[in-house]
Order: structure tokens, then sequence, then C-alpha cells
């Protein structure tokens, strides 16, 4: 049995694999039919099938290990090179080669298995073939039980090879992307069903601590821990591991894309491309909750404040629209934020809404930008769950 995320592949007999009243024949031309069954739907699984595709999104288990450590024939090839046997070895790259010639391994050992079981008597389909094994509590199988139960072996990986395709294309694999998913603005309901399924195939996923608490529901891979001070060292392994083909995942709460700009803008500068999946962000819940309507509104990120990035922000309250400024991970306290904003030219006395706990119950506080930079509620850490709205100046 093989496992890939939701995918579960087994050899047992099919469902509707009963045995009363069929014949010896007839349960062979069925193992038969299921047989050319699973090899259509594998052939049609590997259409088109490029070379690099093939070796994308793969998970090692230490079994996997074990096998890539058994260098019998690389041994053998160095053996035969130093007796005069061999020139050299093949090419280092010859992914392309090696998929066609497995693919013809395939062919050829379904037309020999498919010849193999066309060509048996009913004498030969009843021998004994498996001993039984009371540990697994498998039962001992002749060899047409045994054909039935392999018959559709092909099928089954059939459906396994579609699904990594699919995932390959989901995650950019064949552009070598991080993706970075959103979570929602707060509980499973709120994660998007395509962000679950990635996360159950990713073979690395990286996030603030409530994000990979959330995210923790459907992961499988290797947790990575992001923090202000490992940010350029992880964004650095993961652009190296979405090179090599693995599957590197980011996940943040909220829309990544309104919540962490800083963070996808260091993917960028590593990685070969950033994939997005968006989701529900908290700039529409901060704007409900301060009762602004979007039309009067526009959205910018803690995390652009307190790295200097405040051009606009007078020009859009001169423009009379609020200005939202949405919570980073990393991006310090509101004091912070307030500072930052008041040394841009935000008039002090500029009345502000500090909305926090968006994520489970949203609470507003209104106060104003002098108040926020020296009083005690500014300490508030500007968490992504929480936004600080800037009110228009008057006209």
């Amino acid at each position: 049995m093989v496992e890939r995320g939701e995918l579960m592949v087994s050899h047992d007999m099919p469902a509707d694999a009963g045995n009363d009243g069929i014949t010896i024949a007839e349960r062979q031309t069925r193992a038969l039919r299921r047989l050319d069954d699973g090899h259509a739907a594998l052939l049609q699984a590997l259409a088109d099938l490029d070379d690099a595709e093939a070796f994308l999104g793969s998970r090692w288990s230490v079994w996997e290990v074990m096998q890539h450590l058994l260098t019998e024939n690389f041994v053998e090839a160095l053996e035969e090179i130093a007796a005069g046997q061999r020139e050299m070895l093949p090419a280092f790259d010859a992914r392309a080669s090696r998929v066609a010639a497995d693919t013809a391994r395939l062919e050829a050992n379904y037309q020999r298995f498919r010849k193999l079981i066309a060509g048996l008597s009913e004498a030969q389909l009843s021998r004994p073939a498996t001993p039984p094994n009371p540990e697994n509590n498998f039962p001992s199988l002749s060899l047409l039980e045994l054909i039935e139960r392999v018959a559709g072996h092909e099928g089954n990986h059939a459906r396994q090879v579609s699904e990594t395709r699919k995932f390959v294309a989901a995650f950019s694999s064949a552009q070598r992307a991080v993706t970075v998913a959103g979570l929602g603005t707060g509980g499973p309901a709120q994660v998007p069903a395509q962000t679950r399924e990635l996360l159950a195939n990713a073979d690395y996923v990286a996030g603030s601590d409530d994000a990979l608490a959330l995210a923790r529901l459907w992961l499988r891979g290797v947790e990575l821990p992001l923090r202000d001070d490992n940010l350029n060292e992880l964004a650095n392994r993961l652009g190296r591991d979405a090179r090599a083909g693995l599957w590197s995942m980011v996940v943040t709460l909220g829309n990544p894309a309104e919540s962490a700009p800083n963070l996808l803008h260091r993917l960028q500068e590593e990685a070969a491309a950033v994939s997005i999946v968006s989701a529900p962000g908290f700039y529409q819940a901060a704007l409900a909750a301060a009762g602004v309507s979007p039309l009067d509104a526009v959205c910018t990120s803690a995390g652009r404040i307190s790295d200097g990035s405040t051009d606009g922000v007078l020009a859009d309250l001169s423009g009379r629209r609020a200005v939202v400024v949405l919570g980073a991970d990393s991006a310090g306290d509101w004091t912070d934020i307030g500072g930052a904003l008041a040394a841009a030219g935000v008039a002090s006395a500029a009345a502000v809404r500090l909305v926090i706990g968006m994520a489970n119950a949203p609470q507003t506080l209104e106060t104003t930008l002098s108040n926020l930079a020296a009083g005690s509620l500014g300490q508030v850490p500007a968490s992504v769950d929480s936004a600080l709205i800037l009110q228009p100046l008057a006209a």
C-alpha cells in the first residue's frame, strides 16, 4: 500500500469481485480485463509526461533513501571502466531517455504478464502461489487469486500518477516556484480547499506559530517555523529546494498579498517564481469592524510602514480616503507603527481606530495617533489579525 496525501493505493480485490457462480475461465477473463483497463489508465496518466515533470514533487521515505544508497550498478560500471570494458559513464542528465526507457519497460512487462495470464490452464490457475501470513491476517492464495489481486495494480497507480501530476501543476513545480498560501481570517472553515490539498502534499511548510497551528490539521511534510530572525535563512532554503523540484510552501493567516508583502518580496528575491494561493483577508474584516466603505479606503501593511515605506499615506489621507494599515508578522507593536507614521508627517491629533482580534472576537478601539504612539494601547503587537485605520483629513 502506498500513500501520498489523501491518496491510498491498494492491491485488494475490487468491491464487485465476488466469485459466486463464476467459472475459473470467467475469472481469468475478468482479471485480464482489469489488467487491460489498468494499463490503459496508466498510459493515459503518463501521456505527454516530460522529463522534468517526472522527477518533481518527491518526498523521500527512509526506504527510498536506502534504495538510493544501493549503488551496485554504479560500482559495477566503475569496475567495467577500470577493466577497459566500457569507455565512460552515460551522460549525466539522461532524464528524457530514462522516462522513455522506463515507459518501454512498463509496456514490455505488461505484454509479458498479459500473455502469461492468458496462456494459463485451469489446472495451473488452481495451483497454490502464496503461503498464509497469519501475522498480517493474509490468507494463502492460488495463482488465480493472486492474479486477481494484482490485475488492478497499474490502474491504482495510474490514479496516483494523475494526482501527483495535478499537484506538480498546482505547486508550479516546473517553474520551480515557492507556493505561498493564505489560510483565511481564522478557523478551519476559512481555509480554502485548494490550500488544504496543497498542505497534504507539500514537502516543506513554513509559517508563523499561529499559521502552522492552523495548517497542522492538514500538513504532512516538514514544518519550518518562520520568525523574523530566520526569515532570510528560510527564504534561501525554500528557494533552493524549489529549484531542486521539491514542493516548498509558506502559509500565512489572511491573504498573503495583504498580510505578508515583505515576505513575498523576500521570497521573490530567492526563488525563481512565487505562486500565491489567495484566501479571505483581514482588509475587508477591518473595514467592516470599523464601518468604513471599501470605496473610501486604501490598504497598506504594517511591515511596509516599519520598513519606512510611508510614501502616499499623507496623499491618501488628504484625498479624503481612510488608510488601513494591516498588521504583519514581525512588524513590532502598534506603538512603533504609530511613531513611524508621526515621523512621516501624519498629524499627531489624527483620529485612528485600532481593530484587534479579528481572527476570533474583533474589538475596535478609538484614539489619536499621539496616544497610540505614546500610550499603553500601542503596546499591542501589530499581528496579522489586527489593523490600524487612519481617518481621512477634513476637507
